[in-house]
């Protein structure tokens, strides 16, 4: 890394640490192992060089000197790679408000936006602010995210802010195969299916199979329906579908039950935003990005070196769960 690069990934984590993680200055030079003077001064150069205005932002939205390297390894269009929070439990909320970010850099006049489900994409919602002439529309990728935006249609900001809503009217997961045919025929989901391809950016989680996974705690699965899926090698889901740790879908019963885009569908699209970092998703993240789903990555330094590790074993020979 060359002197010039090294020093601006310094203004720009002093500045996101400062600013969007709410640390003091003191917390900034223990983390970084500088002097609170050098802190000081970091922050104050990030002012004057233009990093620091209404948003944090590098050349181009390049937060990290490392976003070159994950790009090129993993054939991104883009990615968006913040400093790791102190503090493990902001990381979502940290990762929302990056995407949150990007989208108003990146997001122009009439522009329609697919949302995916989950709470990476809800609180994306939450953190995002708009133009209010800007006329974007969003359109839901799955069924069953009615509650979700409905509970922030009302907030400030929020859904609110949109030109227009389309919602698959819809459930994520049909009872029985029988069901989800009959949905997927009925024209008005049709409809709203065909106007989700149509998107300009589609923003999406990545699930991780553990536990306490959203699609989880959401009741769209159970815990022994999970267990099940992880049986059969799975890594990861993105819209409630799963696959290896190559990215290859798995033939699951639950898939043909399915109200949503087919993983099929993200791949043909060139924009679709993934939002998901954390230890416990490495696995779904690679996978993810292996099948060639995701084309703009957004998620923290620290799994950003994890993944590109996972890159290297496997070319390697070496499997490695991180």
């Amino acid at each position: 890394m060359s002197h010039d690069n090294y020093s601006e990934n310094m203004l720009i984590k002093a500045a996101w640490y400062y600013y969007k993680e709410d640390l003091t200055q003191n917390e900034i030079a223990d983390l970084l192992s500088l002097s609170r003077t050098k802190v000081v001064r970091l922050l104050e150069r990030a002012r004057e060089a233009g990093i620091v205005q209404f948003q944090i932002k590098g050349h181009g939205l390049n937060c990290l000197a490392i976003e070159k390297e994950f790009k090129e390894v993993f054939s991104l269009q883009d990615a968006f790679i913040i400093p790791t929070p102190l503090n493990q439990n902001k990381l979502s909320n940290s990762l929302s408000k990056a995407a949150a970010q990007y989208l108003v850099n990146n997001l122009q006049q009439n522009d329609l936006l697919g949302l995916g489900w989950g709470k990476a994409v809800s609180r994306t919602i939450d953190y995002l602010s708009i133009e209010p002439d800007s006329n974007v529309s969003v359109v839901t990728l799955t069924g069953g995210v009615n509650y979700y935006l409905h509970n922030r249609r009302f907030q400030d900001g929020g859904m609110e802010q949109f030109e227009e809503i389309h919602v698959i009217p819809a459930p994520f997961l049909a009872s029985t195969e029988e069901m989800a045919e009959s949905f997927l025929s009925e024209p008005s989901i049709k409809e709203i299916l065909d106007l989700a391809r149509l998107s300009k950016y589609m923003i999406v989680g990545i699930g991780g199979i553990y536990p306490d996974a959203t699609i989880i705690q959401e009741e769209k699965m159970t815990l022994n329906e999970l267990t099940f899926i992880k049986q059969q090698n799975a890594v990861g889901d993105i819209l409630g579908q799963f696959f290896d740790r190559k990215g290859r879908v798995l033939e699951l019963p639950h898939h043909k039950r399915l109200i949503g885009i087919s993983l099929s569908s993200l791949k043909e699209m060139n924009q679709v935003i993934g939002v998901a970092g954390g230890e416990k998703k490495a696995e779904a993240i690679y996978g993810a990005l292996k099948g060639k789903y995701i084309h703009t990555m957004i998620t923290d330094e620290a799994t950003a070196v994890s993944l590109l590790k996972m890159e290297v074993n496997d070319e390697n020979g070496i499997h490695s769960s991180i």
